[in-house]
């Protein structure tokens, strides 16, 4: 439960969790998944937009509290287009079957860093808890080349597409109302996620994004996952 613990949030409490923008979410998404699995819970995996289904768990488009209790973790929706997954309308029933509902709730392309569209994300209202999350491989590297909506994201924090970004740059785009924190339901907890803080660089460049997080009464959890935890493939 390290990843719960360092996000102050309890599966008990916070069962349905909403994550959005980039570098790392899918991969994010699934280390909750194991870590809350360990702990006792059953979880349903899903989605509000498209993401491809993990290759290790089973899937079903209309699970059963009984699945869930055999198979712990279960990835909830339809493979359609790319075989990429379309989740149900509603997400929140899925609370009814499992423990604890995990979403995603964007998507930004594979790039680090995001700024949403006017129908991004599609949070679903009884989140309990919302994830923004960055890649700070972003930092150092032009807004053009590691945004997905590189236009918008430019506009957020005022700079030209090929200006680089910076640790404040990322640290205004995961908690701008119209960035990281649009659509965040009211009462529900906010917390940014800055992940791939896995060299000195790095780290240093997320420790200065976290404490401008931090400055504004927001709370930040630097991540390193490892190469072969990409997409969450060997949490299952």
């Amino acid at each position: 439960m390290e990843l719960w613990r360092r996000l102050a949030l309890d599966p008990a409490a916070h069962r349905l969790v909403t994550l959005v923008g980039g570098g790392g979410k899918t991969t994010l998404l699934y280390a909750l998944a194991r870590q809350a699995v360990d702990a006792g819970y059953t979880v349903a995996v899903t989605t509000t937009t498209h993401i491809l289904p993990h290759p290790g768990l089973p899937r079903s488009e209309r699970p059963t509290r009984a699945l869930l209790e055999a198979r712990r973790v279960v990835t909830v929706g339809t493979v359609g287009e790319k075989g990429k997954l379309t989740g149900p309308d509603d997400p929140a029933a899925l609370l009814d079957l499992a423990g604890v509902v995990l979403v995603e709730g964007d998507g930004a392309n594979r790039l680090p860093l995001k700024a949403p569209e006017e129908w991004e994300p599609v949070i679903p209202p009884e989140s309990r808890a919302v994830l923004a999350v960055a890649g700070l491989d972003a930092v150092g590297r032009p807004i053009g080349e590691t945004c997905h909506r590189p236009d918008r994201a430019a506009a957020l924090v005022d700079k030209p597409p090929d200006a680089l970004v910076t640790a404040a740059d990322a640290a205004l785009l995961l908690t701008h109302s119209l960035g990281g924190r649009k659509g965040v339901p009211v009462g529900a907890a906010f917390r940014c996620v800055l992940n791939k803080a896995d060299t000195p660089a790095r780290r240093a460049a997320g420790e200065a994004c976290a404490a401008q997080i931090r400055a504004m009464g927001l709370q930040a959890v630097l991540t390193a996952f490892r190469e072969e935890e990409r997409d969450g493939k060997c949490w299952f």
